[in-house]
């Protein structure tokens, strides 16, 4: 009996400990949930307000700027082009040059308010200059007023006008006792260039604020529109109180001054702090063909006002996802409370079941690595050591990477009395399979320099074709398909170099520019007959300091820059032209660095072997 009751108690004191876990759990999750959920909504409102804020400088804020300015501007060119046209009409020439000749009125009237009335001009004028006589075209009403005085302080912009001979001018002017900002367009009236009068128009620019303003009523938009002249002097705005200030009271003195040297182009957009404390948005730049600034501003505060709305309800969704997931925890954990126990088991036995398996794996793959270690030695040891070379040759250099810890590139040379033979070559894959048929060709090549001969390439590469055909032909017709790619060059003592090439080039630099000479077309291998395969023999009377390159495909073909596009031939070319003039050394380090920035060791999706050599 006492045996049964501590079983039983022992069963209890399991549940409570699972009941304990699973209130843990609800808590837990509920307080994981509820930072997660706060810090996903800070997160959320500020890259909100930052993408409102981006968006608002970069489109809103100047695709309003442009559309006030394009209207503006518009309206001005428009203004510009009718004052020109007003100075070129022979009626207006000829009125200006005999204004004594009340007939022509009959005929100047219709032209005068056709242009008045149908482009919206609040006034249309031209003066004569030998009688100073004035006349206007305004309210509908065409006038001959009093004629202008060089005295009168209001007349002396027609005699200064005059006086510059500039084809036209654009004035701003802010009327004081009608509160309105009005643009008088002045042209130059000329005949064989000798001034005769003036000619204008003169536009309100208060019709295009009271436009602006119910736009911007329709679209629910708060900001201020600002026109500032050369001095500063704030000329139109959609609220009358900063009329006839100066930019300086209402920005700081740096904006204020990059307000007033703003070039005649796009839009700048700047944000900066009042004495308040409060954040505005501003956009401003040069009206086309004049001093004048157009400026737009607009409050933050304002156009982040929605992002309360957002907050607010962010929070109330938040509440609720919190409520319901705690809900769901609980649940949850009521039903995994009593198989606790036994998934921890399982879980315990999977675990050991991983380490194990991942132990295996592990030795496995140190077993690899040590192998292709080994095998890297072996083939680094068969390669002929590239330090030797420079014994021969001036300025040699070699460049050998694998895609892998081994490839199926190779270089070979032999230095004989009259020469030296090399060889560069690109066995089809890579990695061990590559390696290993590198191997053989290496054990080839010094086969047939000792036995064959060496003076002619197209010969070595043609016994070299037929070694490895009939070295690879297999058994029972079974055959290895792949081959290789490969130049044979021999430099003579004399300076002549010989080349034969299995489809790879040979490219020299004769001090202008590098030349290509191309091997013969087709990779090696077994699928044609080896006494088919003929190879030509190609020889280049080389000046000294001519330098030459052996590349590999790999070079050009490996992928890398922004969109993961090949190298290319064109700027391989490029940059051995670029690094022909200096020693082996540095081109060495120049091309590797070249490679190395264009496509990184991690990327690459071949082997790379550059051979260079200077006679």
């Amino acid at each position: 009996m006492g045996m049964i009751f501590h079983r039983q108690d022992k069963e209890r004191e399991q549940m409570r400990l699972f009941d304990r876990n699973a209130v843990k759990v609800i808590v837990t999750g509920c307080i994981v949930l509820a930072a997660a959920l706060m810090i996903m909504s800070i997160t959320g409102i500020m890259i909100m307000n930052k993408a409102v804020v981006d968006k608002l400088k970069q489109d809103e804020l100047q695709m309003q700027a442009e559309n006030i300015s394009t209207m503006i501007e518009s309206r001005i060119d428009k203004a510009l082009s009718v004052a020109q046209l007003l100075a070129h009409s022979p009626l207006i020439v000829e009125w200006l040059r005999q204004p004594d000749d009340d007939g022509r009125q009959v005929s100047v009237l219709p032209y005068v308010q056709y242009l008045a009335d149908s482009m919206d001009y609040d006034t249309v004028f031209f003066a004569a200059k030998n009688t100073d006589q004035y006349w206007a075209y305004h309210d509908r009403r065409f006038a001959e007023l009093e004629p202008l005085s060089a005295a009168d302080p209001q007349d002396r912009w027609f005699f200064s006008f005059l006086q510059r001979q500039v084809p036209y001018e654009m004035k701003i002017d802010y009327n004081k006792s009608l509160k309105d900002t009005f643009v008088w367009i002045n042209a130059l009236v000329a005949v064989d260039g000798r001034p005769v009068g003036v000619a204008g128009v003169g536009m309100n620019l208060g019709k295009v604020v009271q436009s602006l303003l119910s736009e911007d009523q329709e679209a629910g938009r708060h900001n201020d529109l600002w026109l500032v002249d050369g001095a500063g002097r704030i000329c139109l705005s959609k609220d009358p109180a900063y009329l006839d200030g100066l930019v300086q009271q209402y920005f700081p003195s740096s904006l204020a001054e990059d307000i007033q040297q703003a070039p005649e182009q796009t839009f700048f957009v700047q944000e900066y702090e009042n004495e308040n404390g409060r954040l505005y948005d501003i956009a401003y730049k040069q009206i086309q063909n004049s001093d004048w600034k157009i400026v737009i501003r607009t409050s933050r505060a304002d156009s982040l006002a929605f992002l309360d709305k957002v907050k607010y309800h962010m929070a109330a969704s938040g509440a609720v996802i919190l409520l319901c997931m705690g809900l769901l925890f609980f649940l949850v954990s009521r039903r995994i409370a009593d198989p606790y126990k036994r998934s921890l088991q399982l879980n315990q036995a999977l675990e050991k079941a991983v380490t194990a398996r991942t132990l295996e794996l592990q030795e496995k793959n140190m077993k690899i690595q040590d192998s292709l270690e080994y095998a890297r030695l072996i083939q680094q040891a068969i390669m002929p050591s590239t330090d030797g070379l420079a014994q021969y040759l001036k300025d040699a250099f070699v460049i050998f990477e694998p895609k892998d810890s081994i490839g199926g590139d190779f270089y070979w040379y032999r230095a004989y009395e009259t020469g030296v033979l090399l060889s560069v070559g690109d066995c089809t894959g890579h990695g061990v399979p590559g390696a290993l048929m590198t191997t053989a060709l290496n054990a080839m090549l010094n086969h047939i320099a000792d036995e064959t001969g060496y003076e002619d390439p197209a010969k070595v590469l043609q016994q070299l074709t037929a070694a490895f055909c009939q070295s690879f032909s297999g058994n029972g017709g079974k055959s290895i398909t792949d081959g290789f790619e490969a130049a044979v060059v021999f430099v003579g003592r004399n300076g002549q170099v010989a080349f034969a090439g299995a489809n790879m080039s040979l490219y020299y630099y004769d001090g202008s520019q590098i030349i290509e000479i191309r091997g013969d077309r087709g990779a090696v291998d077994c699928q044609m007959a080896p006494e088919k395969k003929d190879f030509s023999k190609k020889v280049i009377v080389g000046q000294m300091e001519n330098m030459f390159y052996a590349v590999t495909d790999g070079y050009r073909q490996q992928p890398g820059g922004e969109r993961s596009l090949p190298y290319g031939k064109k700027r391989l070319l490029a940059l051995l032209e670029s690094v022909a003039g200096r020693s082996g050394a540095e081109q060495k380090e120049q091309i590797s660095q070249e490679l190395h920035a264009y496509a990184p060791i991690e990327n690459r999706r071949d082997d790379v072997t550059v051979l260079g050599f200077r006679i």
